[in-house]
């Protein structure tokens, strides 16, 4: 029995801080509706990748709202400076990349503790 890996699509970059920011989106063939932008989890070795099994299932599902997954300073192919990184920083990355990469509503899902309310 053979498996087929799934299409990973290329990793993009954007600029916050002076630091090189990686994210993926994933845009169905009939690609529509609110953008969903998947946020990992931090810890050592945690990335976008964390949402691989989430974005399989929602492809087999014939979902159709794109999906962005950023990587967050200090993990996956993102930047990784030797500083204390505190929540208010992931919270500015995560508005600069709302804000000039995908610039309209979207659709937060975080796994883990990095939601606050605003």
């Amino acid at each position: 029995m053979s498996t087929t890996l799934p299409r990973t699509p290329p990793s993009q970059t954007y600029h916050w801080e002076n630091y090189r920011c990686a994210y993926t989106v994933e845009h169905p063939p009939q690609s529509q509706g609110i953008p969903l932008v998947l946020i990992h989890p931090i810890g050592v070795g945690l990335s976008r990748q964390f949402w691989s099994r989430f974005c399989q299932e929602w492809q087999r599902q014939d979902q159709v709202n794109p999906l962005y997954l950023p990587d967050l300073l200090g993990c996956g192919e993102s930047e990784m400076p030797r500083i204390a990184y505190r929540p208010e920083d992931w919270s500015n990355q995560l508005h600069h990349f709302l804000n000039t990469v995908i610039q309209q509503p979207v659709i937060l899902v975080a796994q883990g503790a990095l939601s606050k309310e605003a």
